[in-house]
Parts: structure tokens; C-alpha cells; sequence
């Protein structure tokens, strides 16, 4: 049973769960505000379109229309992006729309209805081109640059260690095949949503569902023209994001509309328009080679990979870097070599989605164990725990793991199990996996915390990162309640621009490990200041802050 107190490894009762169960906390849609205004976006008709006309007259003339926006209205930088600035806002005329997710305009009307129905009346007229759907076709010479912020190849990942085409030759065993993963849409339960309404002090609040308030905050501050302590924005835990709300989606509308009209504004996609606006995660056509000795133990591993990235960049580099560097699995290999690319294709974006590049990586060089089991003659599971990476052993990127490698006594525990589906002759399959925390590859990553002792007895628990149903508000409590020794219905934990505490996207399964280790950090200074003899009482009005910086990671190609 869930229990209403305790730190790290109570099964404490989530927060803000009965709430959320019985419906009384509201997501972004379920927020009103006196004199609120809905907001539709009109989108491509197109993939790839040369837009040659955008007429609102008849939008305009509905009653009930109160604004409409365009590429011709925004008074900032038009473009954003989270890694490349090659998303716009709006598409403008004499520009081509590049997806079928791309905003053409943007209305804002008294109800949803009204605004929908003014969004299908904006006329747009299309010089209709050939759209570029394949991403190998993408990155061959000549073919029609997707976006004109990047060429079409946008990265290029490459791990190498020893030499693995000598090793394939002097193998036992080789098998070699092409693995081929599918676009998949995250499909959350809440679409997106954002509402943006004008303070009395002349900011602008916006309340976002994103995974990264203060991206969320950098961008729509410059697509606005304004500095970013100009805006207010507050994280409203959403329902599901799965690494599909990383992107910006319709926060830089959403707040465009509430400043030009200086009333409150809301806008929330339907589920086909979801679809076709938010990345996905990558398909990627994998070709590997993979060889083993004659006990089965793997010599080499040479892939190459090939990503649809759609689009906009997204942080589609990343996944096929993250993809190139979980390219041998769980498992041991000296023989290394890995290229990864990611292309730009009119196809909706890809980004981020659960596991990052990894699964796909997995899915492919699982294949290949199971091919070079039948080819040795020996058992699945076997040939697995023969290659299984311990302490001590290199990881696919040149790590050497140092500690927490459970891949053994994961096999160990399911062995049995496995073992015993065999006997009764059923259809039994085995893959292993892994996945990292973090971005890493060079990158500095931040766990920022600030923890607020406030005047009614609380503890407030302020850090960049977003609660989307994982669990992490929950997490930080623990943390805190652990350090402190104080009951863990005393912590509120809030996610908001109320102090400076960027740290990038809720990403990479990093959120737990840099936000915990801030509060961690945060929650000792209170917790010396309680033993030295003060209550919380007269604590009142403190802040006790907690910045943590990771750099202990290496780039890829790197001299090490």
C-alpha cells in the first residue's frame, strides 16, 4: 500500500494523484479565463508547396473573429528551433511549406467552434511541388533542399574502434541484413495545448504542457520581440509527452494572438492535427554485419544507418548519434564501426521519443544475435550471456563502464523463465537492451533546484524539468524529504519561470538523476541550517539553491 510519508524507496503516494484520478487538476484545455479567446491554425495543404497566396478576407468577415495572424504579423524572429533555428512559426507567402504540419495561420475567435471554422476559410493558393520522401534520396546530389535553413544532410555520427573489417574476415561466424523500423506517432492521451494571457505589469503569462518550459520561454520571447523575463511561464502538468512535446507546437502562437489582442487566448489541436505537427520517433533503415568466434563471442560490428528526420531538425542529430552509439547492444565488441545519418525529408519531423535512437538500434543488432546463434549452434540465451558487458568492459562508444551494469543478473533472473517456454514447446523470443542516462557526447547537462521555505510551514520545490505522468514531482519530494528528515507533506514541488533554472529538455531519462542530484544538493543546506537549532518557522523567506553541472562526457571523434 502507497503511504502518505517517507524518502527514497517508501512507496509513497504520488503527488497530486487524487486530484489528478477524480479529475480535479486541471490540464491546459481545462483552464478558462474571463474573456477568453480560442484559437485555430490553418495548415498546409501540402508537403512540399510554394506558397503564392494567403487570403484571410473571408476568415475575417465571420462574426466572431476577433484576429487573425500570418507570417506578415510577427514582430520577433520567425524561426526557432531547440538545436537548428529551421522551424518556423509561420510559413509566409513565397516560402514553401515543407510538411503537412506546417502553420499557415492562425485565428483567434469567442469559441472553438467559430475559430475552426474561420481557419477553413483562409485561401491559400500552392505552386505544388515534388515532395523528397526518402531520406537516401535526400542526401543524394541533386535532390531539392528540403529546408533552406540546412543542407538535407544534417549530421553525420562515426564510431570506430579496432578493425572490424579485418575481424569480419577472420570470423567463424558472419551474418549480415538490413532492419527497417517504422515513423510511430507518441499518440499521448492530451493533445497540445497551450494558453497565453497579458499580466496587469505588461508580461505575458503562458502555460505550457512542453518538457522544457524555459526553451519554451527563449523561443516565444523571440518570436515576440521581447526579452525573455518578459514572460511568465508555468508548466501545467500534462497527460503523456513521451518525448513528442520538446518541440514547440503551438505555444508561439498561442502567445502572438494573446499579445496582439491583449486578452486571454487558448488553442488546442485536434488529434489528426497533433498528428501531423509533432515529431515522431525516426524510422531508420539499418545494414549490418555482424561476426562471432566459434564459442559465439562477437569479434565485429559494422553498421550503417540512414535516419528520416522529416522536416525540421528537431533533435534528430541526437537520436541517430544516440542510435550509432547503442549500435552493438548490451555487449561486448573490440571491432567497431558505425556511421549514422540523419537526413531532412518533406515527411512530418522526427525527435525525440522514448529510448532515443536506442530501440531501433536494439531491434537491429538483436536480429543479428539471433542469426549468429543459429549459425554457431547455440542456444539464444547462451550466446547473450557469453557477450554480456560486465564492470570493467567497453561499452559500443569506448566507455568503459566503471559500476551499475545489471545486464548478467538480468539475464540470470529470466533464464528460467525462458528455460522453462522452451519445454512446453511455446514461441518464446529474447532481445536485451540498454539505454543511458543523459545526453551526453559532450554535452554540459544541468540539475537546477530551489528550495523555498515559505511562510505557511511549506517547502517549496522549484526545478527546470517537467512532470508529463512519469512521476518526477513525486521523485523530488522523496529526495528532499530523505535529505531533510522533514515529513514529505510539507514539499510542494512547482515547475515555473519564478527563478532562472534552464536546463534543457526533460530528455534522455536525465530528469531524475540532474534534478534529484539539485534538490539533493539544495535540500542539505536546509537540512544543516535545522540542525543548527531553527524551525521551519523562522527559516521563513529562505532560498536554498542548488546548480549541478555534468561535462564528464566526451564528444564523438574526440581524441581520447
Amino acid at each position: 500500500e502507497p503511504v502518505v510519508d517517507g524518502g527514497v524507496g517508501a512507496r509513497l503516494a504520488r503527488y497530486d494523484a487524487i486530484r489528478s484520478v477524480l479529475g480535479e487538476r486541471p490540464y491546459v484545455d481545462d483552464l478558462d479565463r474571463p474573456g477568453l479567446l480560442h484559437v485555430a491554425i490553418r495548415l498546409s495543404d501540402h508537403a512540399r508547396a510554394r506558397v503564392l497566396r494567403i487570403d484571410t478576407t473571408r476568415a475575417r468577415a465571420l462574426p466572431g473573429v476577433a484576429a487573425i495572424v500570418t507570417a506578415a504579423d510577427v514582430p520577433g524572429e520567425r524561426w526557432y528551433g531547440l538545436i537548428e533555428q529551421d522551424w518556423p512559426g509561420f510559413v509566409a507567402e513565397g516560402e514553401e511549406v515543407r510538411c503537412v504540419g506546417d502553420v499557415v495561420a492562425a485565428v483567434a475567435a469567442v469559441d472553438r467552434h467559430t475559430a475552426r471554422a474561420a481557419a477553413a476559410l483562409v485561401e491559400v493558393d500552392y505552386e505544388v511541388r515534388a515532395a523528397v520522401l526518402d531520406p537516401a534520396t535526400a542526401i543524394a546530389p541533386g535532390a531539392p533542399q528540403v529546408n533552406p535553413r540546412h543542407p538535407n544532410l544534417l549530421s553525420h555520427s562515426v564510431i570506430r574502434r579496432g578493425d572490424a573489417d579485418a575481424a569480419l574476415a577472420a570470423s567463424a561466424h558472419v551474418v549480415s541484413g538490413t532492419w527497417q523500423t517504422q515513423r510511430i506517432e507518441h499518440l499521448y492521451l492530451e493533445p497540445e495545448s497551450a494558453l497565453a494571457e497579458p499580466l496587469p505589469d505588461g508580461r505575458l503569462h503562458l502555460l505550457s504542457q512542453g518538457q522544457g518550459i524555459f526553451d519554451d520561454r527563449r523561443q516565444v520571447a523571440a518570436l515576440l520581440g521581447r526579452a525573455e523575463d518578459e514572460l511568465f511561464v508555468e508548466l501545467v502538468p500534462n497527460g503523456g509527452a513521451f518525448g513528442g512535446k520538446e518541440d514547440m507546437s503551438v505555444q508561439a502562437q498561442t502567445a502572438l494572438l494573446a499579445q496582439l489582442t491583449g486578452r486571454p487566448v487558448k488553442l488546442t489541436l485536434s488529434r489528426e492535427e497533433s498528428i501531423r505537427l509533432h515529431p515522431k520517433r525516426h524510422p531508420i533503415r539499418m545494414d549490418y554485419t555482424v561476426g562471432c568466434d566459434a564459442e559465439g563471442r562477437l569479434t565485429a560490428v559494422k553498421a550503417r544507418m540512414i535516419g528520416d528526420s522529416g522536416a525540421y531538425a528537431s533533435v534528430g542529430a541526437k537520436v541517430l548519434e544516440r542510435a550509432a552509439g547503442h549500435g552493438c547492444g548490451p555487449y561486448r565488441v573490440s571491432n567497431v564501426d558505425i556511421e549514422a545519418v540523419a537526413a531532412y525529408t518533406n515527411n512530418p519531423p522526427c525527435g525525440a521519443m522514448r529510448g532515443f535512437g536506442a530501440n531501433q538500434a536494439h531491434f537491429a543488432i538483436e536480429g543479428c544475435m539471433d542469426l549468429l546463434a543459429k549459425e554457431a549452434g547455440i542456444d539464444r540465451w547462451e550466446i547473450r550471456w557469453r557477450n554480456a558487458l560486465d564492470v570493467g568492459d567497453t561499452f559500443s562508444t569506448g566507455q568503459v563502464l566503471e559500476k551499475s551494469v545489471g545486464i548478467r543478473k538480468t539475464l540470470l533472473a529470466i533464464r528460467p523463465h525462458y528455460e522453462r517456454a522452451l519445454a512446453e514447446g511455446r514461441a518464446v523470443g529474447i532481445a536485451c537492451g540498454l539505454k543511458n542516462s543523459g545526453i551526453g557526447n559532450g554535452a554540459k547537462e544541468w540539475g537546477k533546484a530551489r528550495l523555498v521555505v515559505e511562510e505557511d510551514g511549506t517547502v517549496s520545490i522549484y526545478n527546470g524539468y517537467t512532470e508529463m505522468g512519469q512521476g518526477l514531482l513525486t521523485v523530488l519530494v522523496q529526495f528532499a524529504a530523505e535529505v531533510t528528515g522533514l515529513p514529505a507533506a510539507c514539499f510542494r514541488p512547482k515547475v515555473d519561470s519564478t527563478y532562472q533554472l534552464a536546463c534543457g529538455q526533460t530528455t534522455g531519462s536525465r530528469a531524475t538523476l540532474l534534478g534529484g542530484r539539485a534538490v539533493t544538493s539544495a535540500a542539505r543546506k536546509l537540512r544543516a541550517d535545522l540542525d543548527a537549532g531553527p524551525g521551519l518557522a523562522e527559516l521563513a523567506g529562505r532560498v536554498y539553491a542548488a546548480d549541478i553541472l555534468v561535462d564528464d562526457t566526451t564528444e564523438l571523434g574526440a581524441p581520447v
